[in-house]
């Protein structure tokens, strides 16, 4: 049988702290010895050029007033990378 200290130990509940303050820490690494900056490619070029020929389509087929500014914006945007 269990001795009767045990019985009255378990039967106690637990206290739990007073403040439960958070631990989490982040650590952020930043690689700036890595950043090498390059030319745009011929496929970025491509796909400007294809996102302003779309945005020609758009603005031909939809009554939208915003369209021929995004078309403008595609239309530099692909001029700039060629």
């Amino acid at each position: 049988m269990a001795s009767e200290k045990s019985i009255v130990e378990a039967k106690r509940p637990r206290q739990a702290p007073g403040v439960v303050t958070p631990t989490t820490r982040v650590n952020l690494a930043l690689p700036f010895s890595k950043i090498t900056i390059e030319e745009p490619g011929k496929d970025l070029a491509e796909l400007a050029s294809m996102v302003a020929a779309l945005a020609a389509i758009m603005e031909r087929t939809a009554d939208d007033p915003f369209l021929p500014e995004v078309r403008k914006r595609a239309e530099a945007l692909a001029a700039r990378l060629r």
